[in-house]
């Protein structure tokens, strides 16, 4: 025994003064003019210079986005070149194929190559920010925030960042959220130019959170100071909640995400909750299940739907306190579904949030039976600030349903095709009969003809 531990100390000490091992570290990479050309929002070219000792046989760019993600992605793209000891290399990322990237995000990429001789290159990480170079954009910043604008003063662009701030303590005062890494905000100064700057946007969007890159865009309305500042606070919290609760597996209930955005901003205005009031006597509310996905394309319906998650935010907020909150977006981190996240944190489902909401805003009881199956989630965008009640749609391009829309028992169910189409059908199939029919005693007639000739 003691030979044994006396030659595991020597064995230990040998490791400890034995000199390090030499790694073969890769050849240096000589690449000049390495450089990558925006045409924003469609095209990003990367180009670069390569050369070897020996001609070069084998190129790839490797390039990528920073962003939230579950696993470190790198993209390949293989340039055409002629092999030489010196190639001109180039690739061409065309947005318009592949989905645009937010403004403001990051982009980086280098260049991997293998000449004859079975050397490896690899040339350093370049970036650059996926941003237009026309207009004259200015930032004013603190800790959290980077705001970057343009079209506007400075006393304009501190006014947005101290919304931002605000909105910031609201959201870690009110569920205990707060940030993991800054914020970029970019602020056009109108609808229109923000829209051009991404790709595939619908016509109405006003502004966009992308929490996975930690960017917002907007566009101002230029017209109501409050409801910019307003959208600046919305779109962090979408931020926040978004980098709280990430998971690679699950959804986020869209009544949640959009409720704790609309509580962020502060109270109803008086139109979204006159809308809420008269739901409520209307015994019209739409089940909270429904509001799990996407909310409604119609205006009034998808009003309502806003209205509704934020009272309901509220009412969790404000009756179980901040820690159950924080507590339910660290179970949506962990992937639990909401059910099972709901059950955990207050001890109650989907269904008896529903009914204990309903009780406390003095709301008829919630028939289970009349609720809706999920809908599929959907993406839902910040909805457009204009004067009034916002119209608030989302760009699926059909209307997702909800439990307030029920199918009336006097419409007729139909278990079989249309008459009209049966009875075209039968016309075909009839005209069809008739012309083999033809064709059939064409041919007897003609054998007949020709039998008769014969015996002349």
């Amino acid at each position: 025994m003691r030979f044994r531990l006396t030659l595991l100390v020597f064995l230990l000490l040998g490791l400890l003064i034995s000199p390090p091992l030499h790694v073969n570290a890769a050849p240096h990479a000589d690449v000049s003019e390495d450089r990558a050309t925006l045409e924003f929002p469609n095209t990003a070219t990367f180009s670069a210079t390569l050369k070897a000792d020996a001609a070069i046989v084998s190129v790839i760019l490797e390039y990528g986005n920073d962003q939230l993600t579950c696993g470190e992605v790198t993209a390949k793209a293989f340039p055409e070149f002629t092999p030489d000891t010196s190639v001109d290399v180039s690739w061409t990322w065309d947005m318009r194929q592949s989905g645009s990237l937010p403004p403001g995000a990051n982009i980086w990429w280098r260049w991997r190559y293998v000449d004859e001789s079975g050397s490896e290159f690899v040339s350093e990480i370049q970036n650059i920010t996926w941003l237009d170079d026309v207009h004259d954009w200015q930032t004013v910043s603190n800790a959290d925030i980077r705001l970057h604008y343009y079209g506007k003063n400075e006393d304009f662009a501190i006014t947005m960042l101290e919304a931002g701030e605000e909105g910031l303590r609201r959201n870690r005062e009110q569920a205990g959220m707060t940030l993991d890494a800054p914020v970029d905000i970019f602020v056009y100064p109108n609808y229109d130019d923000m829209r051009d700057a991404v790709l595939y946007e619908p016509a109405w969007t006003g502004g966009q959170a992308y929490s996975d890159f930690n960017v917002i865009i907007m566009g101002l309305s230029g017209s109501d100071s409050t409801w910019d500042k307003n959208t600046v606070i919305h779109e962090l919290t979408h931020i926040l909640v978004g980098r709280n609760a990430f998971s690679c597996m699950g959804t986020r209930p869209g009544w949640l995400e959009e409720g704790l955005a609309m509580y962020s901003e502060g109270e109803l205005d008086s139109g979204m909750q006159g809308l809420l009031d008269s739901a409520i006597r209307s015994n019209n509310l739409i089940t909270l299940r429904s509001l799990n996905g996407g909310f409604s394309e119609l205006p009034e319906k998808a009003n309502l739907s806003y209205s509704q998650s934020y009272s309901v935010v509220k009412f969790m907020i404000e009756t179980y306190g901040r820690e159950e909150m924080s507590d339910l977006l660290d179970a949506l981190s962990e992937a639990k579904p909401i059910d099972d996240a709901l059950l955990e944190v207050y001890g109650f489902d989907t269904d008896g949030l529903d009914s204990a909401w309903r009780e406390s805003v003095g709301a008829a009881p919630l028939l289970v039976a009349q609720a809706t199956a999920m809908p599929t989630p959907t993406y839902v965008p910040t909805y457009v600030p204009i004067s009034g009640v916002p119209l608030a749609v989302t760009p699926t391009p059909y209307v997702i349903p909800t439990s307030s829309f029920e199918q009336s028992d006097s419409q007729p169910i139909r278990s079989g095709p249309p008459i009209l189409l049966t009875v075209a059908l039968a016309c075909l199939c009839l005209v069809f009969l008739i012309i083999i029919g033809v064709i059939v005693l064409g041919v007897v007639l003609r054998r007949g003809n020709a039998k008769g000739g014969n015996h002349g």
